[in-house]
């Protein structure tokens, strides 16, 4: 088990830059439809289905099924870092969202394929009766590495907070303690090193032989895990489930999404953010555990519908919280406005409890459900349906905030025309991004004024859909529970509980 969460660790780190840190660093810079944009570089791990197949049967007999695959994706990975450090670090100071997107995207995507062997490998290494464990080492070693590539590299990245708690007066500096170079190095190492591991680590000597007990051609247990792949995609139950994987976070990616970007927007320092990161980690630990405990005790639909309640009402909260916080200036420090961010601190853990809780829920039901002969394209489909939910929605979602906003500039004595541009000034977020609020409206002796933010439209258009989904999501989780196994079969040869 200790194996499995190092690995899902490793993981977890270029999640945290991709999910996390690389959006805030862009935030100062570009618009919300370019940090959405970039969004993309986690696409691969939406469709690694399409390889997932050949990953759970290809393998080099001397390295095993699963380490075949493992270690050479962790050693192009930890090379990338390492080789390209400069290079990503000079493509984020320039604000260059095309070229950090494609490069992000290889990393992603070399995670991703080796998601895939790991997820394969814990079904083999766990036994029968501990399976379900696999979710709650997948959520402690993803937690573990999204943890250390956001909110600790967020917290060493600033300068401020480096100031505060690392360096004494006669020390401070404009530099931050930890630059996105130096970590891409110091975690390019962290896979080489993990990989020498991996490598000494046995598999079991059945791990290669065939799907039915026979050793066949690869490439014939390629197409014969493909045609398994196409029985399964025609269950009616994995559509029914889908369905579920698909809707269930519409209704809060707004929030969980863009509401820190928001309160960035409104002058609340990174300092501040990475200190209530720190004290939300433990947090997320403990709810897994609690999850996974909750989920084998009360079950999956009764875990995954309270947690799904509560994170309804969290990003609701959390919209009425950034619309409360004052705008203008910087944001008070946290000893001038102690109960504001201790309401705060009171929404990043009920979020990540409730996301932790639903997150390990479905990972025990995914163990649970899935087809021991195609185990990880079997777990890689479940997952690949489940992150279609948010990867495809928030670039979209992104741009439609950008849209529904509407600014104009305040200035008297022009005429129509004069202010319908200056008007169009304001409300170009690169624009303003890069240069300031409306560079031509400030030069003409005015100011820009937003009238709508459409932030607050599309955030309550999606919680009053989700507040209204509720008891249909609960029945279908539960549904979902209730099946036989024999329902989650392509072949007739798995019989029902």
């Amino acid at each position: 088990m200790a194996l499995l969460v190092v690995l899902y660790a490793l993981q977890g780190l270029p999640l945290g830059l991709s999910a996390g840190s690389i959006p805030f660093l862009l935030q100062s810079s570009t618009s919300l439809t370019k940090i959405g944009l970039f969004s993309i570089a986690g696409y691969p791990y939406s469709f690694k289905l399409l390889w997932s197949p050949i990953v759970d049967t290809l393998h080099l007999p001397h390295l095993g099924r699963r380490r075949c695959w493992i270690v050479p994706m962790q050693i192009v990975s930890g090379l990338l870092m390492f080789a390209l450090a400069d290079r990503v670090q000079a493509f984020v100071d320039a604000s260059d969202v095309v070229a950090v997107t494609a490069l992000f995207f290889v990393l992603v995507l070399l995670a991703a394929t080796q998601d895939i062997a790991v997820d394969g490998w814990a079904l083999e290494l766990l036994s029968p009766a501990n399976v379900e464990h696999t979710s709650m080492c997948q959520t402690v070693g993803m937690n573990i590495g999204y943890f250390s590539s956001f909110t600790v590299f967020l917290a060493l990245n600033d300068a401020a907070f480096c100031n505060s708690w690392l360096r004494d007066a006669a020390a401070r500096s404009d530099t931050p303690v930890l630059p996105l170079s130096t970590f891409l190095r110091i975690v390019g190492c962290l896979y080489l090193v993990v990989t020498a591991v991996v490598l000494f680590v046995p598999e079991r000597s059945d791990s290669g032989a065939g799907r039915h007990g026979t050793e066949a051609p690869e490439w014939t247990q390629v197409k014969g895990a493909y045609a398994q792949l196409l029985g399964v995609l025609r269950l009616p139950a994995l559509w029914h489930l889908a369905v579920l994987l698909v809707a269930y976070r519409l209704p809060v990616i707004p929030a969980e999404q863009a509401g820190s970007l928001k309160l960035l927007g409104k002058g609340v320092s990174r300092e501040t953010l990475s200190g209530l990161y720190v004290v939300q980690f433990p947090c997320e630990l403990l709810s897994a555990v609690l999850a996974g405990v909750w989920a084998q005790k009360k079950g999956v639909a009764h875990a995954f519908g309270w947690g799904m309640v509560m994170r309804v009402g969290t990003a609701a909260a959390m919209t009425s919280f950034i619309a409360a916080f004052p705008s203008g200036g910087p944001a008070p420090e946290l000893a001038a406005a102690p109960l504001r961010y201790a309401t705060l601190l009171a929404i990043s853990i009920s979020y990540s409890f409730s996301s932790t809780l639903m997150f390990t829920s479905l990972g025990a039901l995914f163990a649970k459900i899935s087809d021991p002969s195609i185990s990880g394209t079997y777990l890689t489909l479940l997952n690949t349906v489940a992150n279609v939910g948010i990867s495809i929605p928030k670039p979209a979602m992104f741009a439609l905030m950008d849209w529904t906003t509407r600014a104009v500039c305040e200035i008297g004595g022009v005429s129509a025309e004069r202010k319908a541009v200056l008007d169009g000034d304001c409300l170009n977020m690169e624009e303003h991004a890069a240069r300031g609020a409306g560079a031509a409206c400030a030069a003409a002796g005015g100011s820009c004024s937003t009238t709508v933010d459409g932030f607050y439209v599309v955030s309550c258009a999606c919680l009053v859909g989700g507040m209204l989904a509720l008891p249909r999501m609960w029945r279908m989780i539960a549904q979902a529970e209730g099946r036989p196994l024999r329902e989650w079969r392509a072949t007739p040869k798995v019989k029902g509980r």
